[in-house]
């Protein structure tokens, strides 16, 4: 083979090679794209933070208002669907003395010297909402990757009754795009309101249920 047709080739095996590569880093970046816009967050575990404020609105005849500011945030990378969310306020009051003493409780670690707390307190007030695939004639709550949504509201509290009251609030959800469950109240024996299936649930969507759990405490002082 002469010369000048040996470089020819040779041109012609590296324009190949780079028509290769530029093909092939295309499509890789089409498959990263699709992977990381919907193959991932398909494969992505649902996420949902809350979190509680509490701050006093006021106060009239040793009755304390306390608003409160419930967010749920989405902190995943798949769409989630809320399908019921319950609160739970309760008034608890502490006892001091010099021989009052928490004890140690089943499961934990607490113990405090000179006060002990009337636990779990007496239920103020109860709330709870379904939203569409919970229950019927239903408003959805979807929430997007990175979507939060706030809800405020004001409860009272007598002052001289509790020394602080406690927050509960629990979440119940699924991903976006699992099939929704029907769900139902029902009230715990500490007074706590939860959210429950509704009817026996053996089925793979029960199993997707997730649930946020989140309390917070306020004081009356």
């Amino acid at each position: 083979m002469t010369g000048p047709a040996r470089r020819l080739d040779l041109d012609r095996v590296n324009t190949l090679v780079q028509t290769l590569a530029l093909l092939g880093a295309g499509a890789w970046g089409v498959y990263t794209f699709v992977y990381e816009a919907r193959i991932k967050p398909g494969l992505a575990p649902p996420a949902v933070s809350v979190t509680t404020a509490l701050a006093k609105a006021g106060e009239r005849d040793g009755h304390v208002a306390i608003r409160s500011t419930v967010t749920r945030r989405n902190v995943g990378e798949a769409g989630v669907r809320v399908l019921g969310l319950a609160y739970t306020v309760s008034g608890i009051r502490a006892r001091f003395g010099p021989d009052a003493a928490a004890p140690e409780r089943a499961g934990g670690t607490a113990f405090a010297r000179g006060y002990d707390l009337d636990e779990p307190g007496t239920v103020i007030l109860r709330q709870g909402k379904l939203f569409a695939g919970a229950t019927d004639g239903a408003e959805p709550s979807d929430l997007n990757p990175g979507e939060a949504v706030s809800r405020d509201s004001i409860f009272y509290a007598d002052a001289k009754a509790y020394d602080f009251v406690r927050f509960e609030v629990s979440l119940v959800y699924t991903k976006a795009d699992d099939p929704p469950v029907r769900l139902r109240f029902e009230t715990a024996a500490s007074g706590r309101l939860a959210l429950r299936p509704l009817g026996e649930c053996r089925d793979e969507a029960c199993a997707r249920l997730r649930t946020t759990d989140f309390a917070t405490e306020f004081s009356l002082w």
